[in-house]
């Protein structure tokens, strides 16, 4: 995984071999498969090069079908489904050895005047600078330290904030189960507002499983779980930096039958910039984590 926003960048280019059809080469990973943020981020890429210069996406929906192999490239092919006065939707298909990996479909909509209003940050959240990296926190959880985490996602900066849980600092007594984490790339990026959406697609999907997690005595990325994204679906109402803080406040309403539910919603400004909702398998490997 990218270390630096430079490598991060570079993992998003994609060649184009036709116009609807592109190719992301395969880069450096101890990650035995796709991270599905980076195809999440890819196809964003593959899609606005297919879409005309007065709309944004606004909204994807997609669906993990594969594991992608880490050490072979992916192919990405876009399908115009429609393109109305003010609507444009896509179908965006990752694929790998003539086998489909991941299926996106999306919508993108021109700029009109409209009604206005929006939820605020919760009260009470610490500022970024009061909050320990997360790197920190999982490298006192897991093994390999906060270097491992360093080395897999510097070129994010993200701290943690709190959960619930056992020994969690935010009360469950409105969520079964919350997270929350500041996060924003930890380097400048190009003005291209294409770029700020795919790096927030991209770290969209580094903790919202987890909040399915935070609630029972067990860490993410550990041996006594299998985990894996099955969905991810998000909106964009408003414009975001993601090299500038963003709150990432994300809550699980549900876990059951080895599936979780997680929900995350995007601040920025003191504004909701975006919104996510993820499904995952989230299957117990150790009997003692069972109710």
């Amino acid at each position: 995984m990218p270390a630096s926003v430079d490598e991060l960048l570079a993992e998003l280019e994609l060649e184009r071999l036709s116009h609807w059809r592109f190719r992301a080469r395969p880069h450096r990973t101890t990650l035995q498969r796709v991270f599905g943020g980076q195809v999440l981020a890819q196809c964003l890429g593959a899609l606005h090069q297919t879409v005309p210069e007065d709309r944004w996406n606004h909204s994807f929906h997609g669906y993990f079908l594969r594991p992608g192999a880490v050490d072979q490239p992916i192919d990405y092919d876009v399908e115009a489904l429609r393109d109305g006065r003010s609507f444009t939707t896509r179908r965006v298909t990752a694929w790998q050895g003539g086998k489909d990996i991941f299926t996106m479909i999306t919508s993108s909509h021109v700029t009109e005047p409209g009604l206005d209003h929006f939820d605020t940050v919760p009260a009470g959240i610490p500022a970024p600078e009061e909050c320990p990296p997360l790197a920190e926190v999982l490298g006192r959880q897991t093994t390999g330290g906060p270097e491992r985490w360093l080395a897999e996602w510097g070129a994010l900066d993200v701290r943690f904030i709190g959960a619930s849980g056992p020994d969690g600092t935010i009360p469950a007594h409105s969520h079964a189960s919350h997270l929350r984490v500041w996060v924003r790339a930890s380097a400048a990026l190009p003005a291209d507002p294409v770029v700020h959406q795919q790096l927030v697609a991209y770290a969209s999907d580094v903790t919202l499983l987890s909040s399915s997690v935070v609630n029972h005595r067990a860490t993410f990325v550990s041996d006594r779980l299998q985990v894996a994204s099955l969905d991810h679906a998000m909106w964009f109402p408003r414009p975001i930096r993601a090299d500038d803080w963003w709150l990432y406040d994300q809550i699980s309403p549900s876990a059951h039958h080895a599936l979780g539910i997680g929900q995350g919603r995007i601040f920025q400004d003191d504004r909701l910039s975006a919104l996510c909702v993820q499904e995952g398998l989230i299957r117990p490997l150790d009997p003692t984590l069972l109710p």
